[in-house]
């Protein structure tokens, strides 16, 4: 992985799973990385003021007819390369799948993504 010497704001809240009290700053890499996989992850095309593409729109992708996870998976991937600039070149993993809910009556989308020992697992349903 490129080196840099990066600082971003941390923007964790009380009760994300890897939650820090009384931090500010973030300046590990992988971190930085996984924060903006996050905010990407998380938000809807349109929320962003000033950058109507930021973002992935997961909620609507779910809810498509005959949508298939690989194209799930390119719309990630294209959110990464576009706004994860740190992750070229490096080697990480995103699997996307579906599964059915029958108690609930809905579908579910399960989206993985790993990079060295940090793992984000986001449920859509």
């Amino acid at each position: 992985m490129t080196e840099f010497d990066f600082r971003d704001f941390y923007i964790g809240y009380e009760g994300h799973p890897r939650f820090t009290i009384n931090k500010i700053i973030t300046d590990d890499i992988i971190r930085v990385i996984v924060q903006k996989y996050e905010m990407i992850l998380f938000t809807n095309k349109g929320e962003l003021f000033g950058d109507p593409d930021f973002g992935c729109d997961l909620t609507k992708l779910l809810f498509e007819t005959k949508i298939s996870a690989e194209a799930v998976k390119s719309t990630i991937i294209g959110q990464i390369n576009t706004y994860i600039s740190e992750l070229q070149g490096t080697n990480y993993t995103l699997n996307v799948t579906f599964q059915q809910d029958p108690e609930n009556y809905q579908d579910v989308m399960i989206v993985d993504f790993t990079l060295s020992d940090y793992e984000v697992k986001a449920i859509v349903s």
